[in-house]
């Protein structure tokens, strides 16, 4: 997680170096094809000393970029300081995120809602159906009404019998239910898990807010002090996990300000001179920053998962140990 960004930086500051070298060579009116292949091959014609300072060079970023990838993470995250501007715009940021979640939850009562209505008339037409044919029905209105709260996620205080409660219980609405209402509402509920349910921990960033839920659902407010004082009596596999992991989020975290900073290079680089080749750079650069970002997201959420199932673990041999000391 620390090589691969400062080898990645290295690489891409000698190449705008090198690009910036061609165009403003005796021709300077080659094209960006030509300018590209001079710098690749100029590139592959590095002598040992170069190659000796390359690596050096990548050995010092490679310290930075692992004292400072924690800080990637957090920056990331929307910890962003003190400063009153700052926090004004992360202010604005969370009440953003805020409601999106509250749309994206009023959506998906809004999808349950219209599932659970075209399910409610398909259910009563069958029973209907059992009464015209002279057969018993098998949900009453009852039993609808308390499947219809289950499927809204709600509370019923409808009276069943043990035996309607469980003919309920074991119904498998969802296979009955509209598979695009479904479709759409597990879209929603996908994107509702990358949220925390508590309102005031709700983060700047999309980052923040993933890690910040699976966060809450470890049960720990410190889950980097948590993970750091139970790691050595975790399973071997897990701790194989978790590192793999970390390593990936600490990874995707530090290539976004790497990718940033070569366009900044790029930019500097070329000028006002060749303005076309620094803007291309500084699209490129701030594409592949974005696209690294929505990896970290991808990770943190494998990540967070893994907190969680660490969390389990760690509370399930806090159960056992009384019953194994008294044994």
């Amino acid at each position: 997680s620390a090589w691969l960004p400062s080898a990645g930086l290295t690489l891409l500051i000698a190449l705008v170096m090198q690009m910036g070298a061609s165009l403003s060579g005796p021709d300077r009116a080659i094209s960006p094809g030509d300018a590209m292949s001079r710098a690749f091959a100029a590139l592959g014609k590095t002598s040992i000393g170069g190659l000796v300072l390359l690596v050096v060079v990548i050995v010092v970023l490679t310290m930075l970029t692992q004292a400072f990838s924690f800080e990637a993470i957090r920056v990331l995250e929307g910890y962003w300081g003190t400063n009153a501007r700052v926090e004004r715009i992360a202010g604005w940021r969370c009440a953003r995120h805020r409601t999106k979640y509250d749309d994206l939850s009023k959506l998906h009562d809004k999808l349950r809602q219209a599932a659970w209505d075209s399910l409610a008339e398909k259910i009563e037409a069958e029973q209907q159906e059992l009464e015209a044919s002279s057969q018993r029905r098998q949900f009453t209105p009852n039993m609808i009404s308390f499947l219809g709260a289950r499927v809204m996620g709600v509370a019923s205080d409808v009276k069943l019998t043990a035996k309607q409660r469980q003919l309920v219980e074991t119904y498998n609405w969802q296979a009955s239910a509209p598979p695009d209402l479904l479709r759409r509402q597990l879209n929603v509920d996908k994107k509702l898990d990358d949220y925390p349910e508590d309102a005031q921990h709700v983060a700047p960033t999309r980052l923040g807010n993933v890690l910040r839920k699976y966060e809450d659902d470890t049960g720990y407010e410190r889950v980097e002090f948590f993970v750091e004082n139970i790691y050595d009596s975790l399973p071997f596999s897990m701790q194989l996990s978790h590192d793999e992991q970390r390593a990936r989020l600490d990874l995707y975290c530090s290539m976004v300000f790497v990718l940033l900073l070569a366009a900044t290079v790029a930019v500097f680089r070329f000028g006002l001179q060749h303005w076309n080749y620094g803007l291309s750079a500084a699209v490129v650069s701030i594409a592949g920053s974005v696209v690294t970002y929505r990896a970290a997201i991808a990770s943190a959420r494998y990540y967070g998962s893994l907190l969680v199932a660490i969390s389990d673990h760690v509370e399930r041999q806090q159960a056992a140990a009384p019953a194994a000391a008294a044994a």
